[in-house]
């Protein structure tokens, strides 16, 4: 019974995301197309693929803070606040940031390390193990329940007690589980386009569309009342 009601919740949280996650895949797709053929598009890229190359582990840090904690307060106040800020977007930043930075140098250690173990090729039996690696390992072991618990912790006032709460089995299958599922709508076709890419550009085209997701959902929030402009950063 706990399983079905997970799973139900799963697919509530994947119809919820399937016209946002619809339209993520038309603006990647655009992207790709302007890659491959406009060289403008192309020689920006080779710029700053130049300057994520000399600020290393930096450029994932601050991306990271700008795409999944800056600009999720700055839209919920733009479109759901009047343009009037609280203390609580100074908050959500301030608690949200320094995590969101930490979880970008994962993603880009990840990133380097695949390209270590399967090469840095974009073939089909080159992109696939890192696809598969990203999603059915990294994402559901470890950055999913990462994400998932530490703004659980927070919401619940950083009380102790609540890490007994999250080593159930109620808390995976309820909270965590619909998250991954989520994240499989956006993250499994956006992955693929990151390994795609050049190594270089792999953290710049992952917070690119993480942008776009972002941009994208909080659109659709203001007609789906079941949508929020909360990241689902799970690669």
């Amino acid at each position: 019974m706990k399983i079905q009601i997970a799973l139900n919740r799963a697919t509530a949280a994947a119809k919820t995301n399937f016209l946002p996650g619809l339209l993520l895949q038309g603006a990647m797709l655009v992207f790709l197309l302007l890659y491959l053929w406009h060289e403008e598009t192309r020689r920006f890229l080779g710029a700053v693929s130049d300057f994520k190359q000399e600020a290393g582990y930096g450029f994932a840090f601050v991306s990271y803070v700008i795409a999944a904690a800056l600009l999720p307060e700055l839209l919920r106040v733009v479109f759901f606040q009047k343009g009037i800020p609280s203390s609580r977007n100074v908050w959500n930043f301030l608690t949200a940031a320094p995590f969101w930075g930490c979880m970008g140098i994962t993603v880009d250690a990840l990133y380097r390390m695949q390209a270590v173990w399967f090469g840095s090729g974009h073939g089909f039996f080159t992109l696939l193990p890192k696809v598969l690696v990203d999603q059915f390992i990294y994402s559901p072991f470890f950055s999913a329940p990462l994400v998932v618990g530490y703004f659980f912790w927070r919401d619940a006032g950083w009380r102790m007690q609540t890490f007994r709460e999250m080593r159930t089995a109620d808390f995976v299958w309820n909270r965590i589980f619909p998250v991954i599922v989520a994240g499989w709508c956006i993250w499994i076709p956006g992955v693929s386009l990151v390994y795609f890419m050049p190594s270089a550009l792999q953290v710049p085209t992952a917070v690119l569309i993480q942008i776009f997701w972002i941009l994208i959902l909080t659109t659709v929030s203001e007609h789906q009342p079941d949508a929020t402009c909360e990241p689902v950063a799970l690669t």
